[in-house]
């Protein structure tokens, strides 16, 4: 083996000379604190947002239906707008 390789190979086995990071006891406190930390804390959501949400949702929907059946009546009145377009704009087609 020459020097080049031998250099390799003792970069590449360097890990068994590395130990692992002492762990104060603060953290390990803190980290099995967690879950119930995590437990005590989680509340579920409250039946009247809830009903909030879904009111508001409904609503929308409502609305959106309402809007594109306007939308919709007022499409037909488009045609005479293009065709008032078309007669304003005329001189362009002559260019």
């Amino acid at each position: 083996m020459d020097q080049k390789e031998k250099w390799i190979e003792e970069h590449l086995n360097t890990e068994t000379f590395i130990g692992k990071a002492p762990v104060s006891e603060d953290m390990m406190m803190r980290l099995k604190a967690i879950p119930s930390i995590a437990k005590t804390t989680y509340d579920s959501v409250p039946k009247k947002v809830v009903w909030a949400v879904a009111a508001s949702i409904a609503i929308l929907i409502c609305v959106n239906i309402f809007s594109l059946n306007g939308y919709e009546s007022s499409s037909n009145e488009g045609t005479a707008q293009t065709e008032y377009s078309d007669s304003y704009f005329s001189y362009l087609k002559q260019l």
